[in-house]
């Protein structure tokens, strides 16, 4: 009995494993730098190149090596050879990758689901520009193509006025609103997709801001995206991924010659990568997002603004410079953001421990990365430390002005609107270009003239008392 069992076992395993060899074989033989470059140029207003592709026979694994996706030219137009096409035109606006493994199951692949066990990406480097309105110069590339092989592609005009339909939508309609995204829609994914594990290593992006000339740089980016699973037909069930991302967020001026902010970040969590309703890319998605301790800030100009809006308490001897310090973060912060259309904005609270001073955005808050629009509401408490030491030497001051009988009194009527449980607490509102913010105070604030004048009704003769005896 175990004779026949295993001959008949035996034969069939030799099946089963000759088969999966003549599946890779196939799959291999498919898998070409040419197939892979004109299946993406079909679907995409751009070029792709590839420097190498190695295509294992086992396991379904493909490895390319130095691509470059740049704007679309005539070599992608006609889906001419790789191996005929001259070199790609240098620009600014660049996707480029050093490596990239990917791992497929075969048999899923033969019965419409595209199921990755893993992709692997050495050295994105990504580069492009943002103009105020929220245009990319990545955009056009994101475009169907007008020809492929040669001809006229037959939706061209209809995937075209669907994503300008889209982008007028979106620029139309307020941050609060429900927005149309038009990068890229499920419908295009040609089958269901699960992938296991995507991970980022040694990856950087580069964004300049049209308007301002300021340059935002994401550098040391690595992470993984791991069991996204997304089923066009059934977006309902089959919509979801984990997202584990790290890496240094830096702001710099044009030329590079002022860093405004340098931010060690973190972001995890589960996201839904397209909306339910649209089939689009998912306008607001939510990430809780991590501020490393020792990221700093070197110039910010709302704090700026925010000091030269006290002078009242700096006439009154209360200091208030910590403000204008370079900022370093204490702790890690934890909070949730939201981005919507490259609009940026609090879900809730952000509380950051700031050279050992707390500083509060509020819920609501929002930032248009593309155009530097922003509103901000939110407050800066000093540190027992630092509050009690300003307290002190305030007071000083007030004694030497108005006398020691009468200086508590001054102070009180001049501080207690920025006080809060014994600590210096300045709410404030900040909007407009985030690079000349208008900042304003969000309490009433006398200067030391008329917190005389206020005392002197309440109690005149101590004030005189207190005059006489400076």
């Amino acid at each position: 009995m175990r004779k026949i069992t295993f001959r008949l076992i035996v034969p069939l395993l030799l099946v089963v494993v000759l088969s999966f060899v003549f599946l890779g074989i196939f799959v291999s033989r498919k898998i070409t730098e040419d197939s892979i470059v004109n299946l993406l140029e079909s679907e995409r207003n751009l070029r792709m190149d590839i420097g190498e592709l190695r295509a294992g026979i086992f396991g379904g694994k493909v490895v390319l090596s130095d691509i470059l996706l740049s704007s679309r030219d005539k070599y992608a137009d006609n889906a001419t050879s790789t191996a005929e096409r001259s070199d790609p035109v240098e620009s600014q606006t660049r996707i480029r990758i050093s490596d990239a493994t990917i791992k497929v199951r075969l048999i899923d692949f033969l019965f419409g689901r595209l199921s990755i066990d893993a992709l692997i990406v050495d050295g994105l480097d990504i580069a492009y520009a943002i103009d105020e309105e929220g245009n990319h110069t990545l955009d056009p590339m994101l475009d169907p193509p007008k020809y492929v092989k040669g001809a006229l592609n037959p939706e061209y005009e209809e995937k075209r006025k669907r994503r300008e339909l889209a982008k007028a939508r979106r620029k139309m309609k307020s941050a609060e609103e429900n927005v149309v995204d038009d990068s890229f829609n499920v419908s295009d994914m040609p089958m269901a997709t699960k992938l296991k594990s995507l991970v980022l290593r040694d990856s950087i992006v580069s964004i300049k801001l049209i308007k301002s000339n300021n340059r935002i740089a994401f550098t040391d980016i690595k992470g993984s995206v791991s069991n996204l699973d997304v089923d066009p037909l059934d977006l309902i069930r089959h919509n979801s991924a984990n997202l584990e991302l790290s890496g240094n967020l830096s702001v710099t001026g044009p030329q590079g010659e002022i860093e405004y902010a340098s931010l060690n970040l973190q972001a995890d969590g589960k996201i839904q990568p397209f909306d339910s309703q649209t089939g689009f890319l998912n306008p607001d998605l939510i990430t809780d997002i991590t501020v490393k301790k020792g990221s700093r800030i070197m110039s910010l100009p709302i704090a700026s603004k925010l000091a030269s809006m006290l002078d009242q308490l700096e006439e009154a001897g209360l200091d208030i410079s910590v403000i204008e310090e370079i900022l370093v973060v204490n702790e890690d912060s934890k909070f949730r953001l939201g981005l919507r259309n490259y609009i940026l904005r609090a879900v809730e609270p952000l509380p950051v421990i700031i050279n050992g001073n707390r500083l509060v955005i509020d819920e609501g808050a929002w930032l248009n990365t593309a155009s530097d629009a922003h509103l901000i509401n939110a407050s800066f408490t000093f540190s027992e430390k630092i509050s009690n030491s300003a307290f002190t030497r305030a007071n000083k001051m007030l004694s030497e002005i108005v006398g020691k009988s009468v200086a508590g009194p001054v102070a009180e009527l001049l501080f207690t609107p920025v006080t809060k449980e014994g600590r210096i607490h300045i709410p404030f509102v900040s909007n407009g270009d985030f690079n000349r913010p208008k900042v304003r105070v969000s309490v009433a604030l006398r200067d030391l003239a008329d917190a005389v004048k206020e005392s002197l009704k309440k109690d005149p003769l101590s004030l005189l008392k207190g005059l006489l005896d400076r």
